[in-house]
């Protein structure tokens, strides 16, 4: 077959492996110099990530050789890097726009300088840092070259602290900060950050163990509305989320936003229902824990068209009361699964759903294998870990070959905050 293919113009060839997972381009690239050749190409490889672990020693020069073929511009290093590896890795591949450092951020901070083009950083620290190694770290970028920056574990000293760092990455589309410590004024954090970065399109924050300083009144901090507008803003992730931290007016002056996750701390809450009933734009919306859904399912506004709901006391009857505002969902993840409900009123209240998310052990093989009925049906994503799936996955791919299953299980995510 190889030979055969020999015959095909490399054009042709390129455009074919653009489809193959990185999983199957490592396998192409095992079955001749001609296709290692082929597939080192840089152009099958702008989307991929590599990720570097020196648990096990030094990679070998032919390692390093494959990766400067193919122009990598993503990396996640994880775990504390030597000077030596910090070398090798800049010298390899210098046109890196994109940086994850999983731990190790002391030593990161010498090094930074190394990567010229670097738009994206991500620091995570497994255990809580000072801010001061931080802003060491970002004192030899760009400030004005950074679009995207995270921080997982880090804390500032003050919101003076934070906001003053800030304010230099005027070009920022996305931040995320989770900060592992208390930080007071939280509440006036969140609004400068949102009204003073003018091109934020992201905004991931956490609020840990803020509500046992101060509580919100529900008419808000008494500043002027136009303090806290944002005209950019589509994207918002509360994480670690009291409700006592942000008021019934948060949303208020959001008026693009298309996507909000909010990751409760608890199980009280009483202004989701305020926040969704001023951001009519949203087409994403998740939450996990949080108040029951009946006290917020009917204001979920119509363009939802993406909706996961990890919650508890979940029922048959809140879900219809939620498909009568979304009758264009496309795509719904429950977790747990409502006890009074099969796979099959699921598709008569959502009738358009081409994806879902489950658990097979939560609605039972029967209900799963019931889904091959539903025609709009493109894609399920399981989430068990267990040896019988994939045998449950050949059986419904039997009844209706149209059908995509994935399975979610595995190694965490790299570019994962630890909050997630």
């Amino acid at each position: 077959m190889a030979n055969l293919l020999h015959h095909l113009p490399a054009d042709v060839l390129l455009h074919v492996f653009t489809y193959l997972p990185a999983a199957d381009k490592f396998n192409v690239r095992v079955c001749c110099k001609y296709f290692d050749q082929l597939v080192s190409h840089r152009s099958l490889w702008e989307d991929y990530t590599a990720c570097f672990s020196f648990k096990n020693g030094r990679y070998n020069p032919q390692f390093w050789t494959s990766l400067a073929r193919r122009g990598l511009k993503r990396a996640v290093v994880l775990g504390g890097l030597k000077e030596k590896h910090w070398i090798q890795l800049a010298s390899t591949l210098p046109s890196l726009s994109t940086l994850v450092v999983d731990n190790g951020i002391e030593e990161c901070a010498r090094h930074l300088n190394k990567f010229p083009k670097l738009r994206s950083l991500a620091l995570r620290a497994n255990n809580t840092r000072n801010a001061f190694t931080v802003i060491k770290c970002l004192t030899v970028v760009d400030p004005e070259l950074m679009t995207c920056i995270s921080l997982c574990n880090v804390d500032f000293l003050s919101p003076e602290h934070f906001l003053a760092f800030l304010s230099q990455f005027t070009n920022l589309t996305s931040l995320e900060y989770h900060s592992a410590g208390d930080i007071r004024n939280q509440v006036q954090m969140f609004h400068c950050i949102i009204s003073g970065l003018p091109k934020l399109k992201h905004f991931s924050w956490a609020m840990n163990n803020y509500s046992k300083y101060v509580s919100v009144p529900e008419k808000g901090l008494g500043e002027p509305a136009d303090c806290f507008s944002n005209q950019t803003l589509t994207s918002l992730e509360l994480v670690v989320y009291d409700d006592s931290c942000l008021s019934n007016d948060t949303m208020r002056s959001l008026t693009r936003l298309q996507s909000l996750t909010v990751v409760y701390m608890g199980s009280q809450g009483h202004r989701l229902k305020t926040w969704l009933s001023h951001v009519p734009q949203l087409s994403t919306l998740v939450i996990k824990g949080g108040p029951p859904s009946r006290e917020y399912g009917g204001s979920i506004p119509a363009k939802v068209t993406s909706l996961t709901m990890r919650v508890n006391q979940l029922t048959s009857a809140d879900l219809a009361v939620i498909a009568s505002k979304v009758q264009g969902l496309l795509h719904l993840h429950l977790e747990p699964w409502p006890s009074d409900c099969h796979t099959g009123m699921i598709f008569k209240l959502f009738p358009n759903l081409k994806s879902i998310k489950l658990r097979i052990w939560q609605i039972g093989e029967k209900n799963f294998l019931d889904l091959h009925r539903f025609r709009s049906m493109q894609r399920i994503e399981v989430m068990d870990d267990s040896p019988r799936i994939a045998e449950i996955s050949r059986q419904l791919q039997t009844l209706n070959d149209k059908i995509r299953i994935l399975t979610s299980s595995g190694p965490r995510d790299p570019w994962a905050c630890y909050h997630h």
